[in-house]
């Protein structure tokens, strides 16, 4: 069987090979995703000996990824999403915030990303999308979905999309789109600003499609700095904002 076609039926299956051109941080589809930390992975492995978790039912919509983000933005745990309830097992002692995607492409967070930004001068945000964009030109459009301000700091939850080819390292057509979310910080020098760092927290292949829309977004207030100490913090039904 041509590498092609074993890539498609992987990918159909909703795995992700890592290898080659193909290893941008994806990670792979299905349960076994909690546990997976090598290189070049986005989740972090739970730990054994946290007795900490959240639990929590999305009111709306069928959830595919249930993301919990700590308050360094370092570490990514991904939790078992069954239908509409989320269920995070083994964090360690802290605050996260959560992103929720779901089947019909929405998502919804409660990213602490710092004080609203009042309107930036034309020049500035002109130099803030243009610095997002050349950030990784792999992907060939970007929305940014929210951004803050922490400290002289701006913090972007930014969501990227690849829907031109993509080739393995041996020239195989791999028939897909990627999609990816991170959360990305950036400091400001004049008018111009510098990425400073970047955390993938999602990253999914999709079949082809021309001008795959982007995520509908919603920012929730009750997925916000959720403090996890030796128990499960139990958040029953979310409250969501009516748009």
């Amino acid at each position: 069987m041509k590498l092609a076609n074993i890539l498609i039926l992987l990918l159909l299956a909703g795995r992700v090979l890592g290898s080659g051109a193909l290893d941008h941080g994806e990670a792979l589809t299905g349960y076994d995703t909690r546990f997976v930390n090598d290189a070049g992975r986005i989740y972090t492995a739970p730990d054994p000996a946290a007795p900490g978790g959240i639990t929590g039912i999305l009111p709306v919509g069928e959830l595919t990824h249930a993301l919990a983000v700590n308050s360094e933005r370092v570490q990514v745990y991904r939790a078992l999403p069954g239908s509409n309830q989320f269920r995070f097992e083994n964090l360690p002692v802290g605050k996260y915030d959560l992103i929720l995607v779901t089947k019909d492409r929405r998502v919804y967070e409660g990213l602490r990303l710092g004080a609203v930004l009042t309107e930036l001068p034309p020049a500035s945000r002109l130099n803030l999308e243009t610095r997002i964009a050349k950030a990784d030109a792999y992907f060939n459009r970007h929305l940014i979905h929210r951004c803050g301000l922490v400290n002289e700091r701006i913090l972007a939850f930014v969501e990227r999309i690849r829907d031109r080819q993509i080739l393995t390292q041996g020239g195989d057509v791999v028939n897909a789109n990627i999609r990816r979310l991170e959360i990305i910080e950036l400091t400001q020098a004049t008018d111009d600003w510098q990425m400073t760092q970047t955390r993938h927290v999602y990253r999914q292949y999709e079949p082809v499609e021309p001008s795959p829309p982007f995520l509908r977004h919603t920012y929730v207030p009750a997925l916000s700095g959720i403090r996890v100490v030796t128990t499960s913090k139990e958040l029953g039904t979310i409250s969501i904002p009516k748009e």
